[in-house]
């Protein structure tokens, strides 16, 4: 998801990519943790963290935060990340660069090269309308695949449609 948001970015920027496959990815941060964190709770709960993040760094300190408070992954999906080298909590700079990420400001560049979108339709993780909304955003060869039977970890599932797509 952050990764496909990096390489529409980062394909859209630099003309030597000759093309840009994401999967998953989103294109405003803002958004996407609006779409994230769906309860009021969770959503103040974020907003607290935020600006408690905000706060501390104008005290020259720095807030750490537990990874799934940046990203809610459901309990189903997390045995699809490798324990081994993962980091559980971040600094909250991590947070706020992913807020202020938007890939959909750029994303109109990248054309003619090719950009395809995959996205599962009903993604627990990053929600399908991203996708859709740098679908809109970019220009043309744009292709989009919204697919029915995969979730956000779209490599970890037998998804054969998804493997020819992209083969």
């Amino acid at each position: 998801s952050y990764g496909a948001a990096v390489a529409v970015s980062a394909g859209s920027l630099d003309e030597r990519a000759a093309a840009v496959i994401s999967i998953a990815g989103w294109g405003n941060g803002e958004r996407k943790f609006r779409r994230q964190h769906v309860a009021s709770e969770a959503w103040s709960k974020f907003e607290t963290m935020m600006a408690e993040g905000r706060r501390l760094r104008e005290l020259g300190e720095r807030l750490m935060v537990p990874r799934y408070d940046i990203v809610p992954i459901p309990e189903h999906l997390r045995g699809n990340m490798a324990s081994d080298g993962h980091h559980m909590a971040f600094p909250w700079e991590v947070a706020e660069s992913m807020w202020n990420f938007r890939p959909e400001d750029v994303v109109s560049r990248l054309g003619p090269r090719p950009l395809l979108l995959i996205h599962p339709a009903r993604d627990s993780v990053t929600p399908a309308s991203e996708s859709i909304e740098l679908f809109l955003r970019a220009g043309e060869p744009t292709e989009l695949h919204v697919l029915e039977d995969i979730d956000h970890f779209v490599l970890s599932d037998e998804a054969p449609r998804l493997t020819s797509l992209v083969e």
